[in-house]
């Protein structure tokens, strides 16, 4: 049962005066203990007895003069603090009873022990107990601290003198404890429930009346003849009245003729009320909706009761129609920058071309802000959305014919426009771009903005919003590849482009499903012996269509489409398969990309090749770029930890065209470096790119890294590597181009030459 605030104090005063009111069989209880205790005295002729005694009186004494100050006391209006205090007081009194009953139960039983002295002290202790639950149970604080003061003494005593017997005796004490605490709780709640339910009955007419008009909403009762029988404040609010008493026991009729006297409804208003009101009585509706004169929105719900009439409630819903409507203006515009959004542009553009004139040109422009991001980062995303309401008011501002603006999401903005020719129509797009680039002030802030955009033109009977909207986002990705101009126009190669880009993704997905992809290797050769001793596996593409693919293209289309851990698995599973072919007698290598380096199953499919292959770990070599390292160092330090602890070589490829090389080197399991082609370029002809070739390999060898020097092509680039530069192996066209694992097999056994077999201005061939 609920209890108000003011209830509450009365019960915990009316608690406090029950525990105050049983001062005489307190009283009693303490004679008895006395004599009692004198009793044991005079049993046994210890001395500690009539201490004891003594005890009790003192106590006694100090809880009746307690008692009294609490009779004297004016309690009436006391706060809860102070009835607490007196709770308090009564507790100590009473504790201070209980530890000398638990002492002497203690001396009795186990200090002094004497038959005579511990029954009678048990007495007293279950006397107590009862005297405890009857006359303090309104209290579960007194209650359950007295339970403890009077029964852990006896409890600890039988558990100090030893053996089963007691110690069984001293469990059974808990649950006399928990009774003692569950018969003093309901007999608390039975008295309050009483105390409760007699208040709450005197004050249900009173808080109904107080409930009903203290109502948000309004409530009219109505009987079988449509006459009102309950009314509240609101509802004659609601209906123009002051108070309910004008309108209980009026008709619906008399009372809409009453609030049209007073002028409080317009005519047309009230008869759409009559009407909404009468269907609801007569049950054609259970509920609906009005708006009022001063654009108050009301709804109106009916519960018929076949009894009692009907109960109609009329509830101000002013907010939530306001809420509606800013919820379905946020789902048609745009919150920040206020243009209409996805869907309420493509409403709109629907019947953009109805009333054009045939041969008129539309235009659709999608516009991407150049470094938002950037902004967002410098200055915070609050300067960030500045930005763009900036950019979306200037953008609003350019002149154009019939513009229709949207935002269509972060960073892109869609413009539909019209104009006579095309050429007018380029002339418009040229003055929007050079409108909405340069600077924008923005909060104190001077930031230099750009855009780029795509733009599709058709004539008005070609007018296709979403064609449109497709081929401008085409002419949008021509616009930002080309560093030079920051707007193309669609034409239809795009679109060709698009689709042959199409064409290639679902050719490149079953090429790699099916494994039609082959491998080529390029021989590594050790500068010293001139004989190979791994070769580098390269993925190849032969389009039955396109003929060769080059991986400058079908690699970063794989990475872009999520494919390129398949194809990483099916090169190194071939290159594994070749190796044992070749005999185990020379190692293989093989990229791995960034996406295989953030992919811990990587690890797994390399172990699972070479054990399937049963070829030995150090006979695989895994190269990593420079760049693929730079995006989750924490995994890729992992992933290539595993491997080589597994065995597998690991080599940095293309060093020195990274960002970090020397902190690649320090802190990860390399066990190569393969110098990047531009390093050599240029050193039969440059000293400075020697001595710092030179440099690079020295640096690595005291690392205790081997070195791999790519892109060799001449003859006079090998000799200088072999006699200045100490590397230990070379790769590069004078040893051959990739080449099949075939071809591979006819070379283990060959001394490499260090010529070109051709002329430089030739092709590069293997001899």
């Amino acid at each position: 049962m609920k209890v108000e605030a003011n209830d509450g104090l009365s019960i915990e005063l009316i608690a406090v005066r029950t525990l105050y009111a049983n001062g005489k069989a307190t009283w009693w209880s303490s004679i008895i203990q006395i004599l009692a205790t004198a009793t044991i005295y005079l049993k046994t002729h210890h001395a500690i007895y009539l201490a004891f005694a003594l005890a009790f009186l003192v106590v006694d004494l100090a809880r009746t003069a307690n008692a009294g100050a609490f009779e004297r006391a004016n309690l009436v209006s006391a706060s809860a603090a102070t009835l607490k205090r007196w709770e308090w007081r009564y507790l100590l009194g009473a504790l201070a009873s209980c530890s000398v009953l638990g002492a002497l139960c203690f001396v009795s039983i186990y200090m002094l022990p004497d038959a005579t002295a511990a029954i009678t002290s048990v007495i007293i202790v279950a006397g107590s107990m009862l005297a405890l639950v009857t006359r303090n149970y309104v209290s579960p604080m007194v209650v359950l601290g007295l339970s403890i003061g009077i029964l852990a003494p006896l409890c600890a005593t039988l558990v100090l003198l030893g053996g089963v017997y007691n110690w069984l005796l001293a469990l059974l004490i808990l649950p006399y404890f928990w009774s003692n605490i569950g018969v003093a709780g309901n007999l608390r709640n039975s008295l309050f429930d009483a105390l409760l339910g007699k208040r709450q009955l005197a004050r249900v007419a009173t808080n109904f009346d107080a409930a009903l008009n203290g109502m948000p909403q309004g409530l009219l009762m109505f009987d079988g003849q449509q006459t009102i029988t309950v009314a509240n404040m609101k509802a004659a609010k609601m209906m123009g009245f002051d108070s309910p008493a004008q309108l209980e026991g009026r008709s619906l009729a008399t009372l809409l003729r009453l609030a049209q006297s007073r002028s409080y409804f317009p005519e047309d208003a009230l008869q759409s009320l009559r009407t909404k009101m009468q269907d609801l009585l007569s049950g054609s509706k259970q509920r609906d909706t009005f708006e009022s004169p001063n654009k108050r929105h009301y709804e109106f719900t009916a519960t018929p009761d076949p009894e009692h009439g009907t109960v109609l409630v009329i509830q101000d819903v002013t907010r939530r129609a306001d809420a509606e409507a800013q919820i379905n203006r946020m789902a048609r515009f745009d919150s920040l920058t206020g243009l209409p959004n996805r869907s309420q542009f493509a409403e709109i553009a629907a019947t953009y071309a109805d009333d054009m004139v045939h041969g008129a040109q539309i235009a659709l422009m999608v516009i991407d802000i150049d470094g938002l991001k950037r902004t967002n980062d410098t200055f915070g995303h609050r300067i960030g959305d500045e930005m763009l309401r900036a950019f979306a008011d200037r953008l609003s501002l350019v002149e154009a014919e019939r513009p229709l603006l949207s935002r269509f999401g972060s960073d892109e903005f869609v413009l539909l426009f019209s104009a006579c020719s095309h050429e007018e129509t380029i002339g418009t797009v040229e003055r929007i771009m050079s409108a909405i680039t340069g600077i924008y002030s923005v909060s104190g802030h001077d930031i230099q903005t750009g855009a780029r955009a795509g733009v599709a033109i058709v004539e008005v009977d070609a007018f296709d919003l979403s064609v449109m909207h497709m081929n401008a986002d085409l002419a949008l990705d021509v616009a930002k590849k080309d560093s030079q101009k920051n707007w193309a126009v669609f034409v239809q190669t795009m679109d060709h482009t698009f689709r042959s880009k199409q064409r290639l993704r679902a050719d490149l997905r079953r090429a790699i499903a099916e494994g039609t992809l082959s491998v080529a290797y390029q021989p590594i050769v050790n500068i010293r012996t001139s004989r190979m001793t791994a070769c580098e596996a390269l993925s190849r593409w032969d389009h039955p269509e396109f003929g060769a693919i080059s991986p400058a293209e079908f690699i970063p289309l794989a990475e872009e489409m999520g494919l390129i851990s398949d194809l990483t698995r099916n090169v190194i599973d071939r290159a594994v398969m070749d190796c044992r072919n070749w005999n185990s007698r020379i190692a293989v290598s093989v990229n791995l990309s960034s996406h295989d380096l953030q992919n811990r199953n990587t690890v797994s499919v390399i172990q699972s090749a070479l054990k399937r292959h049963a070829i030995e770990p150090h006979l695989l070599e895994v190269e990593v770029t420079e760049g693929a390292l730079i995006t989750d160092r924490a995994t890729t330090g992992s992933v290539l930890a595993e491997l080589k602890g597994y065995g597998v070589q690991v080599a940095i490829d293309d060093f020195g065209t990274g960002y970090s090389s020397l902190s690649y080197l320090k802190n990860l399991p390399v066990n190569k470096v393969k110098i990047d082609r531009s390093f050599i370029a240029d050193i039969a002809e440059e000293g400075r790119s020697l001595k710092l070739l030179r440099g690079i390999v020295h640096m690595s060898h005291e690392l205790g890294l081997s070195v791999t020097i790519e892109g060799l092509e001449t003859s006079a680039q090998s000799e200088l590597v072999n006699q200045l530069v100490g590397a230990e192996h070379v790769q590069g066209f004078l040893y051959g181009a990739a080449m099949s694992a075939d071809d591979i097999v006819k070379l283990l056994d060959v001394t490499m030459e260090h010529r070109l077999v051709v002329n430089e201005a030739g092709p590069h061939v293997f001899h």
